[in-house]
């Protein structure tokens, strides 16, 4: 049987992270996009050497090669240029080591793709998951992790809209409240998916 793939996206701070822990807890097989891209920027990945490259070792990177990653952040929010570049520098392995690392997943798999509005729905994902919640709570959230105003602001500017994250969506999960209001949502999600996941 073929593996069964949600695609898990939302705005940042929307709280992806939070809804991917209770999938692994319910069973599902989550397979997370930023984690991979932090794999591939290692030193010695094929895709460190073509960022350094188009960055400039002096401008993103250590004397040992590794991705000084808050000036390839700050590069990328000021230039979409730039952005454009990285990210056709890591998309296309990270949708590669997604699919396959997701390959044969048991009940089904849940893949974080925080981007998936911004760079397409792959024709492999049988379903998306759109975690949405108020701008004021994003930047409340973004800012309880440390960022200032000037970078929260950057970072919700270069994201899709929310109407654009719920056009492509088959599901929505409000996330506004506490984690367990959203532990609930996730957990009647899981039981539907697990059955979609079943039916031949």
């Amino acid at each position: 049987m073929a593996s069964y793939r949600v695609a898990l996206t939302g705005g940042a701070g929307a709280g992806k992270s939070a809804a991917a822990q209770v999938f692994a807890e319910c069973g599902a097989v989550v397979v997370d996009a930023d984690q991979i891209a932090h794999e591939l920027l290692e030193p010695g990945q094929a895709a460190n050497a073509a960022v350094r490259t188009a960055f400039g070792d002096d401008q993103i990177a250590d004397s040992e090669g590794r991705i000084l990653r808050p000036r390839l952040r700050e590069r990328v929010f000021s230039d979409p240029r730039a952005r454009k570049t990285l990210e056709a520098i890591l998309h296309p392995p990270i949708q590669e080591l997604m699919r396959g690392r997701s390959r044969g997943a048991r009940p089904y798999a849940v893949l974080v793709i925080p981007l998936l509005a911004e760079t397409g729905r792959p024709p492999w994902i049988d379903r998306v998951l759109v975690i949405d919640a108020e701008p004021s709570v994003q930047r409340r959230r973004l800012q309880e992790r440390g960022l200032d105003a000037i970078s929260i602001e950057r970072l919700l500017a270069i994201q899709a809209s929310p109407a654009v994250r719920r056009a492509l969506a088959d599901d929505i999960l409000e996330n506004a409240g506490s984690l367990q209001a959203l532990a609930e949502g996730v957990r009647t999600l899981h039981a539907r998916y697990q059955a979609r996941a079943a039916t031949p």
